[in-house]
């Protein structure tokens, strides 16, 4: 009997080493970059759109605040007139003080003395 052997060619259970293509690799690298710069431009105008859309919103409220505080300020000076005028001043000194309003001859008319300065060529002695 003849027999026919056939003979296998083995094979050789090693790892498959792929070579690093090294233009894919730059290709690669300048795509990612190209899309960081893209995000990073696209992130910095939403912050700025952003960042202007609060500042309006804070301005609004500053506004209403000023004119709020607008309204207060005229209310109090107002009510300061009302209060030191000498109308009011001399109803509670004759009414709750009991003071009399001065008649000529008890009023007294007390000038200022103005002070002169010293000549410049006199020489003053300091403490």
């Amino acid at each position: 009997m003849d027999r026919e052997f056939v003979v296998r060619k083995q094979v050789q259970n090693r790892t498959i080493v792929r070579e690093v293509d090294h233009a894919r690799q730059r290709d690669l690298v300048r795509t990612v970059l190209a899309g960081a710069g893209v995000l990073a431009t696209v992130l910095f105008a939403a912050w700025q759109h952003l960042d202007a859309r609060r500042l309006d919103k804070v301005e609004a409220g500053l506004a209403r605040q000023q004119a709020r505080l607008r309204a207060v300020h005229r209310h109090l000076v107002l009510e300061q007139e009302f209060l030191v005028g000498p109308a009011r001043v001399e109803a509670i000194a004759t009414r709750q003080l009991g003071m009399k309003s001065p008649t000529h001859e008890t009023a007294t008319v007390v000038e200022r003395v103005t002070v002169t300065p010293p000549p410049s060529s006199a020489v003053v002695a300091r403490r």
